[in-house]
């Protein structure tokens, strides 16, 4: 206690300055009003220059891995995707992986609440997006697009009252229609599927490959549960997506590079 006592005496002209400066230094921030806008504009410039530094360096190395992340995912994706494609009758599974090629993207907007939902994409005309291009991500189909822009599109989700999408029970030739009854965002609905075919809860849906959209084998979901409808001659299948459609992260487009002349032999074979 001695100590602190001397202390004091020993240094009180000192302690006498400082303390008189940190009253004057109060009185004139808060009287002057002059003043006390520099001094915190002066110390908010200082802090967020340390922000914005710092901020750059983390955006920096998230830009890193975010690129780093789609890459390794769009490699997954085409390692999928083309490993499951089945081959045609003329045509070699080297050849048929040249049919499909993946654009990636990242999603700008998404909404999941209402009757008839969009995705909003960063990719466009200069991107080689164009309209009805199949959209997908790492764990499944995800929807259509339906305008597409000089540098952005907007996808028809699967989440909408319109959409209508060929799949099939995987380990079938039943092919069906994967429709939204507006109600989950985490279950769709399978129809036309004929009460012949053996449906059993947790089978997967898959991907027709019935148009030129989508290739064959794009993941959907799984049989959550089924019942035969009024006529008695078809299943109405509830479908629990395997994809998050709150969350969906990187995206990719399907560019069928042989889809005009697919359209073409189509519309002559229609006239």
């Amino acid at each position: 206690m001695q100590r602190i006592i001397d202390f004091f005496l020993g240094n009180k002209l000192r302690l006498l300055f400082w303390f008189y400066l940190l009253i004057g230094i109060g009185l004139t921030t808060s009287q002057n009003l002059y003043f006390k806008s520099s001094y915190l504009n002066t110390s908010g410039q200082i802090s967020g220059g340390i922000h914005l530094f710092f901020s750059g360096i983390g955006d920096y190395f998230s830009l890193a891995a975010e690129n780093k992340f789609l890459s390794e995912q769009n490699k997954v994706l085409l390692e999928r995707l083309t490993a499951l494609e089945k081959p045609g009758l003329n045509q070699n599974p080297a050849e048929l992986k040249k049919n499909f090629e993946y654009i990636n993207g990242r999603i700008l907007k998404n909404s999941f609440t209402g009757l008839d939902n969009y995705l909003t994409l960063s990719l466009g005309k200069k991107d080689s997006v164009f309209t009805d291009m199949g959209v997908v991500n790492e764990k499944g189909l995800l929807g259509i697009i339906e305008f597409s822009g000089n540098s952005f599109s907007t996808v028809q989700s699967i989440l909408h009252s319109k959409s209508k999408i060929n799949v099939k029970v995987k380990g079938t030739d039943y092919f069906g229609s994967l429709i939204w009854d507006g109600k989950k965002p985490n279950r769709v609905q399978l129809t036309d599927i004929p009460d012949l075919a053996p449906i059993k809860k947790g089978d997967t849906i898959i991907s027709g490959g019935m148009s030129s959209i989508f290739p064959e084998n794009i993941l959907v979901g799984t049989v959550e549960d089924f019942e035969l409808t009024a006529a008695k001659n078809y299943y109405l299948i509830q479908v629990r997506l395997f994809n998050d459609m709150q969350n969906i992260g990187p995206v990719y487009v399907i560019k069928n590079r042989f889809k005009k002349e697919i359209k073409a032999v189509e519309n002559n074979s229609d006239e």
